[in-house]
């Protein structure tokens, strides 16, 4: 059985595209195939999703994945942007229903100053998160997701 580590993997993609995202996952299961510990697979958006408790951080997942998207985060890091999509608000609504669409909620609502909007995408320092999950309950597309499940719907 493989040791539980201290860092996750995380897939920044919901999977909530209504037309096609290029930036999110393309459902190819190289991650899936890639996960020696059975921790990740395909969601019903048939999207790249990690089950955390089986997750050992390795990161033989994110190596494999041909987007790019797949991020070794501290296992504390529970609060984070799934979306990958640098498009422009308007442009990334259309294409996805959780895309974030760069309003700043997020900034404001944090009282860590700890995510900020960076090339129209919410990026947060896991460094300075406090997990508090302000960002999650203000973000008004979803686009922020907490782990535990408890502040808005986990990843």
């Amino acid at each position: 059985m493989a040791k539980r580590r201290d860092k996750v993997a995380v897939v920044h993609c919901w999977g909530g595209a209504s037309g096609y995202c290029n930036y999110g996952c393309v459902g190819c299961g190289a991650c899936v195939a890639a996960c020696k510990v059975d921790a990740i697979g395909l969601n019903e958006n048939n999207t790249a999703q990690v089950r955390r408790e089986a997750c050992i951080g390795c990161g033989l997942c994110a190596r494999a994945c041909p987007q790019g998207i797949i991020e070794i985060v501290p296992r504390e890091a529970t609060i984070l942007p799934l979306c990958s999509n640098p498009d422009p608000g308007s442009v990334a609504r259309k294409l996805c229903d959780s895309s974030c669409i760069a309003c700043g909620a997020c900034e404001r609502a944090c009282p860590a100053d700890a995510i900020h909007v960076t090339d129209n995408l919410a990026v947060t320092d896991v460094e300075l998160c406090i997990a508090c999950g302000m960002c999650a309950t203000k973000c008004p597309r979803g686009v922020i997701r907490d782990a535990n499940g408890i502040l808005a719907k986990g990843f």
